[in-house]
């Protein structure tokens, strides 16, 4: 099956932008939104002790079509559904038609779920109106402010301003990891943010747990050490792992201080005081046998990106070292043999 392929194809999650038929202050790309949306699902449904795998599952629903398709404006899939409710559907079933060409069927099915809870249905809607507040703040986004909240209001659930807290708190910490550039050392044909690299670490690490059949309880640890594996940023800024790992001292500091903002940030805030639980995953994402799942789908995930930069003609030589440098490091992962989707992807850009 062509899982090199397939990851390859998630890069395209990085170049659709959202509300791309109006100027913005901010460019959300789909990765950010996928990535945003997931963690509002996961600060709310923790909250009320609910499973965040389902979430994971209904956003991959939504976001692998638009792998073939690209993305669609939300003025003009609401105006076309009026007319022909069905025409959607159609266009998704093709394009699920054509990603079974890459992986098959019965694997995409274990992925993706299509019923969706009214808690990420909130999640997804406030992400959106969000956006478009933050980029109302200057360009007119009244008319998709004004059609959000109306659908934030159809949503069944109690407690909505509690709700709307959560997201906000959590909207803003995300809003740090959209607006930080990864490799921002070098020239960039292709951007990633940090939000948008946490989304593609989930995707693998949830790719992985499911081929090695992890029991529910493992993949839902794995989940959320991938959404939080570089959350810390968002308070620190970028420490690149080389200079991390110039002295043991400074690995070990950066880690604790980590920790210590993120238990800042939780305890400021009561809205988000539940997610206390979670400051080791925060600050050391990839102890354990699970957490090295993440350590290696995030190496995969920065081999991805060096890929498209190689592949959108960047001649930075830095790309094509860390690609073969990623490449030397994911040979060790023992749990499972990566190579096959190492070497699909190498056939792609070489």
């Amino acid at each position: 099956m062509g899982f090199g392929k397939f990851i390859f194809m998630l890069g395209n999650l990085f170049t659709i932008q959202r509300w791309n038929n109006k100027p913005a202050i901010i460019r959300f790309s789909e990765a950010d939104n996928a990535y945003t949306t997931l963690l509002i699902s996961f600060a709310i449904k923790d909250k009320f002790n609910n499973s965040i795998e389902e979430s994971v599952q209904w956003r991959l629903s939504r976001v692998l079509p638009k792998l073939v398709l690209s993305d669609i404006s939300l003025e003009l899939k609401e105006r076309v559904e009026r007319f022909s409710p069905d025409v959607w559907r159609k266009v998704r079933e093709k394009a699920f038609l054509d990603l079974y060409k890459v992986i098959d069927e019965p694997f995409i099915k274990k992925i993706i779920l299509e019923d969706q809870s009214e808690f990420d249905k909130f999640a997804d809607v406030s992400t959106s109106l969000f956006e478009a507040k933050v980029n109302g703040k200057i360009f007119d986004f009244e008319l998709p402010i004004k059609e959000l909240n109306e659908k934030l209001e159809t949503i069944k659930l109690a407690n909505k301003q509690e709700l709307m807290n959560i997201s906000k708190t959590t909207f803003s910490i995300a809003l740090n990891m959209i607006s930080m550039t990864r490799w921002n050392r070098v020239h960039r044909n292709i951007k990633t943010t940090v939000a948008g690299h946490s989304f593609i670490v989930l995707v693998i690490s949830y790719i992985i747990s499911t081929i090695l059949s992890l029991s529910k309880e493992e993949k839902e640890e794995v989940i959320k050490r991938a959404l939080l594996h570089d959350l810390p940023e968002a308070f620190t800024g970028d420490v690149i792992t080389p200079t991390k790992k110039k002295t043991p001292e400074l690995d070990n500091l950066v880690s604790m201080v980590e920790r210590e903002m993120f238990l800042d940030w939780v305890t400021k805030n009561s809205e988000i005081s539940h997610l206390k639980k979670y400051s080791n995953y925060a600050s050391d994402p990839f102890d354990g046998y699970l957490g090295k799942i993440v350590r290696f789908s995030d190496y995969f995930s920065a081999l991805l990106e060096c890929s498209l930069e190689m592949v959108s003609g960047n001649r930075e030589n830095v790309f094509k070292d860390a690609f073969f440098e990623f490449k030397r490091k994911l040979k060790n992962f023992t749990e499972f043999d990566l190579s096959d989707w190492i070497d699909e992807i190498e056939d792609l850009i070489f």
